[in-house]
């Protein structure tokens, strides 16, 4: 790989081609005109140079990101050299990959030269792996729940009673560090003989291929600290790096990247996208990068949302702790027709808990057609999801609704069982409202049984879950997998389980068999029909794990879909409600002088105003806020508010619905 002559030069985009952009975009000739003075769009998707956009909520950073890679593809003459795109999610390159297989000509980004894929399948396929087959490391599975269960059955009964008593989790066994020590071991001093146990049983698991997801990060490392020519290699592979949805870079990740793109001579160009104040992480102690924080020096603004109005705008704007301009331009129109609707506030009590989510769903039926109740897309949140407090009311998801299923709301790599990847297929299918969700839960399902085998090839970041299936079964057995995602698609997911036991578990077996030879014990449970407690053959409990409340019950004319607020994080909807939840104190109770208008922002001056926790919930109640296109609502308790101050509320637009009254309003 050579070194282009006289050095790299991007193209230069001309007006025409950002016509034709915005047209491939389905945004009309104008898409990324200057409105008025704000131009910001088109000098973001005319900027060539290494940069950061701080992007608001509803901004259309990816249908930019999108239009700029398409633009860029259609001017690509390098056939040894291409473009890097790093997501933080698959979701968010699953996003992108989908949009850019929309046009013959950006389609080619999804193949060689270019790169577009995870952070996380990036470092894999360019450093990690490569390194470790390069020691004659095997490397079978990367996957930590599968690594971790694997280093738990090497260690005898005696370590693991000793691991017990000191309160560590099999989380121990995990390792930051190429002598396999490190992680999360407590206090525990580095000479005692359990320490020296747990690092020989992980040394052991990984010496035959079994990886933690972060511990590839160590190899990674490793690889440039023997080999630092890897980064240079890398930068001429690819010129031009970039990296959506920045802001949740860990400071692994961040530093990793800035060590192969940026650090030193002859940086890549890289280009961030993302919005520091949707920076939300697994808890509110964890922290971001520090390496290579975003927004870095050379930031620039996309302040205008076209995805609510200037009414949600300055509800929500007090909650972004570094205080930005926010501009409501929207909503689009793209899904719905409707006007927006004023703000609602839902109060309760400890007896009127259970009437949010009938009185939220009796108000969408009120302020919307049946043509848009079933074109529109109607969610609600909550910070903490699951929890095994039961007081004080409410302390999660479960006190509005006691049939949550908080396992099929996770990410994939961390579901049990293959009814939940059903489950969870069928939450996310009522967003897309088409079946690939429930094909590719299936596919990934499968995938997870051959990963539990260890006997599968690491992932190709440019496959999907679907078709690596495909590529890893004989064509005798196609038609088998085909017959299972017919079966499952065909009932939109809704396995019962008498349907499962009679034909469907035996045909995910014999697909995962086809692939994996023999299945491992673990997989068998896998297998199993989760136990929910109840006849599993009633319509009800073979809806209670989807996490749809239908209403009315009898009949239901609209569904909202319940999950976390990290779960829905990028997303829009029609309409959101934001439900109070405990962790330490009530989210929104805290948050009231923000939810008022009495303060705004967390940092000024570069002085923390309010503690780590109370950034976190900001965050993470600005990201839950700014998801609604037309209907913003929020659940509180009805204590939490003096007289005066509903009529505040009331005062700055916020319409009051009580379900504490009979009635259910005011």
């Amino acid at each position: 790989m050579s070194r282009p002559p006289e050095g790299w030069q991007p193209p230069t985009i001309e007006d025409q081609d950002i016509t034709w952009a915005s047209e491939l975009m389905g945004l009309g000739p104008n898409g990324f005109a200057k409105i008025g003075n704000d131009e910001s769009r088109l000098s973001a998707i005319k900027n060539m140079e290494t940069a950061d956009f701080e992007a608001c909520p509803g901004s259309g950073k990816t249908t930019l990101l999108v239009a700029k890679l398409a633009i860029l593809a259609s001017r690509w003459r390098h056939q040894r050299q291409g473009l890097c795109v790093l997501s933080h999610t698959n979701a968010a390159r699953n996003e992108i990959g989908a949009r850019l297989s929309a046009s013959p000509v950006s389609l080619a980004l999804l193949h060689y030269p270019h790169f577009v894929g995870t952070i996380h399948s990036f470092v894999n396929e360019f450093l990690a792996v490569p390194w470790l087959r390069s020691k004659d490391n095997p490397v079978t599975v990367i996957d930590t729940q599968i690594a971790l269960r694997h280093r738990m059955g090497l260690l005898s009964w005696n370590w693991k009673s000793a691991m017990e008593k000191r309160s560590l989790t099999e989380h121990a066994l995990a390792y930051d560090a190429p002598d396999f020590t490190g992680g999360e071991k407590g206090s525990l001093a580095t000479s005692s003989a359990l320490y020296q146990a747990m690092v020989a049983a992980s040394k052991a698991s990984s010496e035959v291929g079994y990886f933690c997801y972060d511990e590839m990060f160590v190899w990674a490392n490793e690889l440039l600290d023997v080999h630092p020519e890897a980064a240079t290699a890398l930068r001429e592979r690819f010129p031009f790096v970039f990296v959506d949805e920045a802001q949740d870079n860990s400071e692994l990740q961040a530093a990793l990247l800035h060590r192969v793109f940026c650090e030193g001579t002859n940086p890549s160009r890289r280009q961030r996208f993302g919005d520091s104040n949707q920076a939300i992480y697994n808890s509110f102690e964890q922290t971001g990068a520090c390496t290579d924080p975003f927004p870095g020096s050379a930031k620039f603004d996309l302040p205008r949302s076209y995805r609510f109005n200037q009414v949600v705008a300055d509800k929500v704007k007090p909650l972004g702790v570094i205080p930005q301009a926010l501009v409501g331009s929207g909503p689009s129109g793209s899904a719905i027709k409707a006007t927006p609707k004023a703000p609602v506030v839902f109060l309760f009590d400890d007896a009127s808990v259970g009437k949010v989510l009938p009185q939220y769903a009796a108000h969408l039926v009120r302020q919307f057609s049946q043509d848009e109740l079933d074109a529109g897309t109607f969610v609600a949140v909550a910070g903490v999801h699951e929890s095994s407090r039961l007081e004080p009311i409410p302390c999660s998801m479960k006190h509005y609704a006691p049939n949550y299923d908080a396992e099929s709301a996770r990410r994939a790599s961390s579901l049990m069982t293959f009814a939940q990847y059903l489950a969870r297929g069928r939450y996310e299918m009522a967003t897309s409202r088409n079946s690939f969700p429930l094909v590719y839960a299936t596919a990934a399902a499968v995938l997870r049984i051959a990963a539990m085998a260890g006997s599968f090839p690491i992932p190709n970041s440019h496959r999907s879950p679907h078709r690596r299936v495909l590529d890893l079964l004989d064509d005798s057995d196609h038609a088998k997998y085909r017959e299972l995602v017919d079966f499952v698609v065909s009932r939109e997911g809704s396995v019962s389980k008498s349907e499962w036991e009679g034909c469907c578990r035996q045909l995910a077996a014999s697909v995962a068999t086809a692939i994996v030879g023999s299945l491992p014990s673990s997989a068998h449970a896998f297998l199993n029909w989760p136990e929910v407690g109840a006849e599993p053959e009633s319509e009800a409990v073979k809806r209670t794990t989807d996490n749809l409340f239908r209403y009315p019950a009898d009949e239901p004319r609209v569904q909202v879909r319940l999950g976390s607020i990290h779960s829905v994080k990028g997303e829009t909807h029609t309409a959101t409600l934001v439900l109070e939840t405990f962790y330490y104190d009530h989210h929104l109770n805290e948050l009231k002088p923000w939810l008022l208008g009495a303060r705004s922002g967390g940092i000024k001056r570069g002085t923390t105003l309010v503690g780590p926790r109370l950034l976190g919930r900001l965050r993470l109640h600005y990201v839950a806020m700014t998801r609604p296109s037309h209907l913003l609502c929020v659940a509180m308790r009805k204590d939490s508010f003096e007289d005066q101050e509903i009529s505040m509320l009331q005062g700055c637009g916020w319409q009051i619905i009580d379900c504490c009254e009979t009635n259910g309003g005011l």
